[in-house]
């Protein structure tokens, strides 16, 4: 579990960012097994109970940033006041799409592929938390067909799922192409799920 820091104090937020980046630097040097916290601390230049107060261990470590690094990928094309849109959901799912290409693409090493599970966890928590806020703050035109919690799962799974999908193959169709198949396929559930009219 990920210690939350204060956003006020910047040195917790400095100390913050050298663990992650000395943690990211260790990765491209050896496997995540090999790592250590030790490793991490004298990378980072802090102490271990400044590791410890951000994090329980590296476990945590990793998934901190991968939710750090997707929601930098997601505020840099989605402002986070954004309303439930249909232009919203395209531009979550190309954050999405982008994110994973780069993941699973370049982060880890080959040795390191058993962090796909913790980062489809990961990405699809913040995804289904995301969804659920938008649906949430979202009226209805007339009664909902299926509760907002497992029409949230069902988006950010459907959503997560082609974005894993068409980053481990052959990227085809192109990007563009397929996040407008993905658009289409999740608004059409949306909308007979919740009764939500989406604007553009």
């Amino acid at each position: 579990m990920v210690t939350k820091v204060k956003d006020a104090d910047p040195r917790v937020k400095r100390n913050n960012q050298l663990l992650q980046q000395a943690f990211m630097q260790l990765l491209q040097e050896k496997s995540f097994q090999a790592i250590t916290v030790q490793d991490i601390t004298e990378r980072a230049t802090v102490n271990r109970a400044t590791f410890y107060a951000h994090y329980a261990d590296k476990y945590a470590l990793l998934d901190g940033y991968i939710r750090e690094h997707f929601h930098q990928m997601v505020s840099s094309k989605l402002p986070t006041s954004s309303p439930l849109s249909v232009n919203a959901l395209r531009m979550l799912i190309l954050a999405v799409f982008d994110y994973l290409a780069q993941v699973l693409g370049h982060e880890c090493k080959p040795t390191d592929r058993q962090f796909d599970p913790l980062v489809a966890m990961t990405v699809q928590q913040e995804l289904y938390e995301l969804l659920l806020t938008w649906l949430k703050q979202t009226p209805s035109s007339g009664a909902r067909r299926v509760p907002v919690e497992t029409t949230a799962m069902v988006m950010s799974w459907a959503i997560f799922g082609a974005g894993v999908q068409w980053s481990r193959g052959a990227r085809t169709p192109a990007r563009e192409e397929m996040v407008s198949h993905v658009l289409t396929v999740v608004t059409g559930g949306l909308a007979r799920a919740v009764q939500v009219p989406l604007p553009e």
